[in-house]
């Protein structure tokens, strides 16, 4: 039997939106230390800063999975999983796997899902 932490959920999603200031550095003026005008009237230009291009992390479009047995000789107890259990069938996604991937495509129970980290 997998001895892993269950995190359960039809379906579990995780996103990470970056959000920088593109109104300045805010940095003191020459007027004495004061913040910008921008600032101090709080209507800060906020931008989405994107680190990869598009389609940069590879999905896992045909996952293989271990049995339990397996999965006790591969992986740590203490390792984090995200559980998923549809009609009675039952997947368990490697955290730590997913951090490199983020997405799996996957059909389970008869229902096709998307796991994303």
């Amino acid at each position: 039997m997998v001895r892993s932490r269950y995190i359960g959920g039809l379906m579990v999603l995780g996103s990470l939106l970056l959000v920088a200031c593109g109104a300045g550095s805010g940095a003191a003026d020459a007027s004495g230390g004061e913040e910008n005008e921008s600032q101090a009237r709080g209507s800060e230009d906020l931008r989405i800063v994107t680190l990869l291009p598009r389609d940069a992390i590879p999905a896992i479009d045909n996952p293989r999975f271990l049995n339990a047995e397996q999965a006790d000789l591969e992986y740590d107890p203490d390792e984090l999983v995200l559980g998923v259990d549809i009609n009675g069938e039952t997947r368990a996604y490697s955290v730590p796997l997913l951090s490199g991937h983020e997405i799996v495509n996957d059909t389970v129970g008869g229902a096709k899902i998307a796991v994303t980290w």
